[in-house]
């Protein structure tokens, strides 16, 4: 059977429902014949903005299933489930990637300050007068 080639929202709604849940869109694409490949998926989503936005917001909701991910190897970890320099791995792993899914939320505040002098000159493109010069 061929792939999918013409777009269906429905099955993408099914598809990024999917990513919010945490699981990569590859894999996703390439668990079920009725899904299109990739590089389908990556035009639809270049061509339809519904379902750009739909999947800008499933990869921010995966940020948060990324969050639920940390919670499980935290508790593991108190349980003696996990070695404790294991879960650090693990979960300095996953804070990466839950930053890079939904910076607003999980990324590091980065506040940037400035100071000094601000000069600024006005030049006349117009006329060629200068601005000050009443003489004229």
């Amino acid at each position: 059977m061929a792939r999918l080639t013409e777009y269906n929202f429905d099955l993408c709604v099914e598809i990024c429902n999917q990513v919010a849940d945490g699981n990569n869109i590859k894999t996703i694409l390439a668990s079920k014949e009725e899904y299109p490949v990739f590089s389908t998926w990556c035009k639809w989503k270049r061509e339809n903005q519904e379902l750009s936005n739909l999947y800008v917001n499933s990869i921010q909701d995966k940020g948060e299933s990324v969050d639920a991910q940390i919670d499980e190897i935290w508790q593991g970890c108190k349980n003696g489930l996990y070695d404790a320099s294991i879960a650090n791995v693990l979960i300095q792993t996953l804070k990466w990637k839950a930053s890079k899914y939904y910076p607003k939320m999980f990324g590091d505040k980065i506040q940037q300050e400035h100071s000094g002098e601000v000069t600024t000159n006005v030049i006349s493109l117009g006329n060629g007068i200068k601005p000050n010069d009443t003489n004229r």
